[in-house]
C-alpha cells in the first residue's frame, strides 16, 4: 500500500490513470480515500486521479495535538511535491472543500481549477450545532453503529431513509468501515473545520470553480452552495440529486457532472 512522509504525519494515497492535469481529490469529516473508489475508477481513464487520507483518517497518522485546515492543505500540497504534480485539478467534499479552497487560496500555482462537493465558506449556524453534536458523540459510550445512526439523517435522502432496507445497509456500510477516524482524530478534525472561516479569500481564488450541491442536503443547503458560488469569481454551481451525502447515493450523477466541467474549456480571467 503507498505511504508518503509528510513533514509530521506518514499519508496513505492511491492513485490510478494517466493525463493532465491530475486530479486530487480529497475527503470530508472523518472520511478517507474510499470515499472516492468509483471516481477514481472513472476518471482514471483520462487523467491521472488521486485521491489520499487527510492526517486523522483512514491509513494516514493521527498524531493526537490540533489540527488546522491550513496544515491539511500543506499536507495536500506537500503530497503533490512528493508524486511530482505541478499542478492539478482539485476536488473535495465536506471539510476536504474547505482544504480545497485554503489550497487554492495560499498555493494557487498549484490549483487548476475546484470542484466543492456539500462544501462553504464557513459552516452556518445549523452545520456547526450538528458537526459539535458529531463530535460530542465520539466523547460518549455510543457504539459505532448508534453513532453512525445518529449521522444518518444528515446525510442521506428521506427516500433512502424510508426504506428499511437502504436505511440498514447504509449505517451498516458506515459501521462496517475498516478504516475509521480515531475518536481522538476526529475530534481533532472537527475543531479544525469548526475554526476555519475562507469568506474573506475567495474574492482572490480565480480558478474555475464548480460548486455541487445536493437537492435534499440541510447540512450545505442551496443557499449556502449558492452564497459559495457567487462569492468565487469564476464560480459555477449545480443542484444534482441526493442530500449531503450525494456523492455516494448519486455517484453517476457527480462523476458526470465533474468530468463535464473539468472538460469544459477554461474561462478567460
Amino acid at each position: 500500500m503507498p505511504h508518503v512522509q509528510l513533514r509530521d504525519i506518514v499519508a496513505y494515497y492511491e492513485e490510478a490513470g494517466s493525463g493532465s492535469p491530475p486530479l486530487l481529490l480529497i475527503a470530508g469529516l472523518g472520511g478517507h480515500s474510499g470515499l472516492w473508489s468509483l471516481q477514481l475508477r472513472s476518471f482514471s481513464l483520462s487523467r491521472r486521479a488521486i485521491a489520499f487520507d487527510n492526517r486523522g483518517s483512514g491509513r494516514s497518522s493521527a498524531p493526537d495535538k490540533p489540527y488546522s485546515i491550513a496544515n491539511m492543505a500543506d499536507d495536500a500540497c506537500q503530497l503533490l511535491d512528493m508524486l511530482d504534480v505541478e499542478r492539478a485539478s482539485v476536488a473535495g467534499y465536506g471539510m476536504g472543500g474547505s482544504i480545497a479552497l485554503e489550497l487554492a487560496a495560499e498555493h494557487s500555482d498549484r490549483v487548476e481549477n475546484l470542484v466543492l462537493i456539500g462544501a462553504t465558506a464557513r459552516p452556518s449556524g445549523r452545520h456547526r450545532l450538528v458537526t459539535e453534536g458529531w463530535t460530542a458523540a465520539r466523547r460518549s459510550s455510543l457504539s459505532r453503529e448508534q453513532s453512525f445512526a445518529l449521522t444518518a439523517p444528515w446525510l442521506y435522502t428521506s427516500e433512502l431513509l424510508a426504506d428499511p432496507s437502504r436505511r440498514s445497509q447504509a449505517i451498516e456500510s458506515g459501521t462496517k468501515d475498516p478504516y475509521p477516524a480515531q475518536d481522538h482524530a476526529y475530534l481533532r478534525q472537527g475543531q479544525a473545520f469548526l475554526g476555519y472561516d475562507a469568506t474573506s479569500k475567495l474574492s482572490a481564488i480565480e480558478q474555475p470553480s464548480l460548486v455541487l450541491v445536493g437537492e435534499e442536503d440541510i447540512l450545505v443547503d442551496a443557499a449556502d452552495a449558492a452564497g459559495l458560488a457567487e462569492a468565487l469569481p469564476n464560480g459555477l454551481l449545480r443542484q444534482l440529486p441526493g442530500a449531503h451525502a450525494g456523492l455516494v447515493e448519486h455517484p453517476q450523477a457527480y462523476s458526470a457532472a465533474i468530468g463535464e466541467f473539468l472538460n469544459a474549456p477554461v474561462p478567460a480571467s
